[in-house]
């Protein structure tokens, strides 16, 4: 298992085209890492970002994974997701994968990034873990997604890992981390539970939250797109990984107009991010073919972005 896969810190989600197996996701993928990797700790393949309005689940393409994994620079951790429309098809996605990183002879950091709940029951987590990680070479990020659940899963379905499972889950040393989406008092808990792993890390996957009150692991962001160095700074400011260089008072100061910029924005994104981010990311030449068709409000927002921030 690679442990610097999953770090403290930025983890930028990439906000590619709505077909990931067309060519032009590849294109994108390749022009958004090399403007993204000097200010992410990572990067996250996320299908389900590309294809938002489907009941989708499924791999990568495995053309787009080879291209990721030759894209890389050095050292820069790659999460995936795996998440299937069954316990069996998720850990066959994950069983191919670590076959293709084997052909490929990959040994970058990478993690795997999976949604239990829209295919599982917390009963048997444990146990349908053990089984998909045994033999695995790389570590497992799980995904609290209430908001998700209750609309791809039905209303009568347990929505949030429960607490006594995440604690269970965290003594296989497979399982490194978790994105929460959810209240505070919920991600509290969640930190007493998995306090015997010190190396455990529960990220933020709500900017909003994060922004209002920053977790101490660091935050899954679709905003880093537009704005990497700004949600760098504004991420390591807030789990202790900024250098304190000049003084204080002019150091926290350019940190708040930082902050306020990244607020304005992702109020304007925050409504339609699938369409809103892809849609400036192809304004500034960075993406082509495959966004979906925007609202007046979206163009608006849209508009707006692209006034206030510079085309790279």
């Amino acid at each position: 298992m690679t442990a610097s896969a999953v770090p403290k810190g930025l983890i930028c989600s990439l906000a590619l085209v709505s077909s990931p197996r067309e060519q032009v996701a590849a294109e994108g993928l390749r022009a958004l890492v090399s403007r993204l990797h000097p200010h992410v700790a990572g990067i996250f393949l996320d299908p389900m970002f590309w294809h938002p309005d489907q009941d989708y689940c499924g791999p990568v393409s495995a053309a787009l994974f080879e291209e990721a994994t030759t894209l890389l620079p050095p050292g820069l951790p790659c999460w995936v997701r795996i998440t299937g429309k069954s316990a069996d098809q998720t850990i066959h996605i994950c069983q191919q994968l670590e076959i293709f990183c084997r052909r490929l002879r990959f040994q970058g950091a990478l993690a795997w990034v999976d949604t239990p709940l829209l295919y599982h029951s917390n009963r048997g987590l444990m146990e349908h873990y053990e089984r998909m990680l045994r033999e695995s070479q790389f570590p497992l990020v799980l995904d609290n997604d209430p908001d998700l659940i209750g609309r791809m899963a039905g209303k009568s379905k347990r929505k949030n890992i429960r607490t006594a499972i995440l604690k269970r889950l965290a003594q296989n040393p497979s399982v490194a981390g978790l994105l929460h989406r959810g209240d505070l008092r919920r991600s509290l808990n969640y930190q007493r539970a998995v306090r015997a792993r010190p190396d455990f890390l529960i990220y933020d996957a709500s900017e909003r939250h994060f922004l209002q009150r920053p977790s101490a692991s660091g935050v899954l962001s679709i905003g880093a797109n537009l704005l990497p160095a700004e949600w760098r700074l504004i991420t390591q400011a807030s789990v202790g990984l900024d250098e304190r260089n000049g003084a204080e008072e002019s150091r926290f100061r350019h940190l708040w107009e930082v902050g306020q910029r990244v607020r304005t924005l992702q109020r304007l994104y925050s409504p339609a991010p699938t369409k809103v981010i892809p849609a400036v990311l192809a304004a500034w030449g960075l993406l082509r073919g495959g966004q979906l068709p925007l609202s007046a409000d979206e163009r608006r927002a849209v508009d707006l972005i692209l006034e206030q921030v510079p085309t790279p």
